[in-house]
């Protein structure tokens, strides 16, 4: 029996896979280095000292820097499974049926949804 989501089966992978996304463009993921985080944060704090618009909370305080980096992948790449099966860190909490996958056009190491992606055969 598959497993499902929402009406939505959910592929089962192995390590070493080649899979593609099953759509034209999905959005894979990885968290934030520090250095990105530092620069979201001197960007800020450039964007104040300048006059211009930052982005406040309801409360008045400026946000968070984004804990996680993302990526677009179009549909005619083929990506490398590394891990399978993944509860994956997303912002603050964390996304259930996942997989890491190796992205070659970048070299970048990503969390995607297991339900976007089909098995390259």
């Amino acid at each position: 029996m598959k497993k499902q989501i929402m009406g939505v089966d959910i592929p089962s992978f192995r390590k070493g896979d080649l899979v593609r996304p099953c759509v034209d463009k999905i959005t894979g993921w990885r968290r934030a280095t520090p250095a990105e985080r530092e620069d979201w944060y001197r960007q800020l704090g450039e964007d104040c000292r300048a006059g211009r618009d930052v982005p406040y909370d309801s409360g008045g305080e400026s946000k968070l820097a984004p804990t996680d980096t993302y990526f677009v992948i179009p549909r005619e790449v083929v990506l490398t499974v590394i891990r399978a099966s993944v509860s994956a860190p997303a912002g603050y909490g964390t996304s259930k049926w996942c997989c890491e996958v190796f992205n070659p056009t970048n070299g970048e190491t990503l969390f995607v949804k297991r339900a976007v992606l089909t098995k390259e055969w």
